[in-house]
């Protein structure tokens, strides 16, 4: 069954104390005063956003925010694949990404940088790119990036200069977005693009269930365009994890840190999903909230 688990210092009437609470999905009532059970109550409510959510899918860890303790960077240490669900128009979530990998440079973590917004066929211009044979801007212009994402924010530019300078390697994880357009209007593929779709992965019902609720039901769409829709998302998830796969059996040594849409790999599905079909990987999932409360030279990241 799925659970909360929480650790806190709370002072309650002049008392420190510290508390481990699970909350299963049934609560069960028990008996407090009830002047204690509303003090619980509030202090849970305003606590519950550094809890981690324990999915029944193993090894798959939820973070709905970065905690700057000890607590999590021994969770980031344990990974092998960590993943970080951006709002891709939230400048905030960039800025969370960019000192995650300044954390993690400090600690002489060894990994790689995973990228949702680079597409299969622009690997060969990363590559150049990482071997100085061409700029930042030319890299920008000729696979569409400042177009598609870094008009959200510079932060991401930062990024990829930071990993330059420190030898970081840089990922194409996604699939051709050409390719995904023609599944969601269930168009007839080519026998090329069929054999660029991945296969050994098993969706399942409530995958699909989940990508619905994600979806928000938008008026006028039908259940046959939901599945469409669902059909393209599962190529991207799918593409990555065969990527994330293929990386961590070439360095099994190496972390991966992806950056990806939120709807990639929240709910227990997504790219975590499929990788665990595959292979027995440590996944952590961070869900940042918002501007990360902390400056370049804390020591925490």
């Amino acid at each position: 069954m799925p659970y909360l688990a929480c650790f806190f210092d709370v002072t309650i009437l002049g008392l420190k104390i510290k508390v481990t609470v699970f909350l299963s999905l049934v609560i069960r009532s028990w008996v407090m005063p009830r002047f204690l059970l509303s003090i619980f109550f509030a202090v849970v409510s305003l606590l519950l956003s550094s809890c981690a959510f324990r999915s029944d899918h193993a090894n798959i860890v939820e973070r709905k925010n970065v905690d700057p303790n000890k607590a999590f960077w021994r969770a980031v240490e344990k990974a092998d694949v960590i993943y970080v669900g951006e709002t891709h128009n939230d400048p905030a979530h960039h800025e969370y990404e960019r000192e995650l990998i300044r954390g993690l440079l400090s600690r002489r973590n060894r990994f790689a940088v995973g990228w949702e917004m680079f597409e299969e066929p622009q690997q060969a211009l990363l590559d150049r790119w990482q071997a100085k044979k061409i700029s930042t801007d030319e890299l920008f212009e000729k696979t569409d990036f400042q177009k598609h994402w870094a008009v959200y924010s510079p932060v991401y530019r930062e990024i990829l200069e930071i990993t330059w300078k420190n030898r970081i390697s840089n990922l194409v994880l996604n699939a051709p977005s050409t390719l995904a357009r023609k599944i969601a209007r269930g168009e007839p593929l080519t026998d090329e693009e069929q054999r660029s779709v991945p296969v050994g992965f098993v969706s399942d019902e409530r995958g699909f269930q989940n990508f619905a609720a994600m979806m928000g039901g938008h008026p006028g769409v039908q259940e046959a365009d939901l599945r469409r829709f669902f059909a393209a998302q599962n190529l991207w998830d799918q593409t990555i994890a065969t990527h994330v796969l293929g990386f961590k059996q070439r360095n099994p040594k190496v972390k991966l840190v992806v950056f990806a849409g939120r709807s990639h790999v929240s709910g227990g599905y997504g790219i975590p999903f499929y990788v665990k079909q595959s292979q027995e990987l440590k996944q952590l999932v961070l869900l940042p909230r918002g501007r990360l409360d902390l400056t370049v030279d804390r020591k925490d990241i």
